[in-house]
C-alpha cells in the first residue's frame, strides 16, 4: 500500500473497461414464485435485474454487466436451491435485446 498525507491509500489494480452493453439470461419460474425470486435477487445487492417477458408464464428477462457472469450464475445456483427455476442462455444478440 502506498502513503498520501498520512492516509493509506490502495493501489488499485487497472480496472477492466466498462461493457458496452449489459448481458442477459432467460429465467423460467412458476408465476406464483415471481415474487420470491426478485426478493432473494435483491439479496444480492442489485448485481442483476429482471424484467418480465410474459407475465402469465413468468419469463423473465435477467440483466446484469457481462464482466459479472461467474458471481450472476453462482448467484443462481444458489437461489435455485430455495425457489426453483430454470435458466437459458439469451438466444439473440446484444441488439435484439
Amino acid at each position: 500500500m502506498g502513503k498520501g498525507r498520512g492516509i493509506n491509500v490502495k493501489l488499485a489494480h487497472a480496472a477492466a473497461p466498462p461493457p458496452g452493453a449489459s448481458a442477459f439470461l432467460l429465467v423460467r419460474i412458476a408465476p406464483q414464485r415471481t415474487a420470491c425470486f426478485r426478493f432473494l435477487l435483491e439479496s444480492y445487492e442489485n448485481i442483476a435485474y429482471f424484467t418480465a417477458l410474459e407475465p402469465k408464464t413468468a419469463l423473465l428477462k435477467l440483466v446484469f454487466s457481462p464482466q459479472q457472469r461467474r458471481e450472476v450464475r453462482g448467484m443462481l445456483a444458489e437461489m435455485a436451491q430455495s425457489v426453483p427455476f430454470s435458466v437459458e442462455e439469451w438466444p439473440f444478440g446484444p441488439a435484439d435485446s
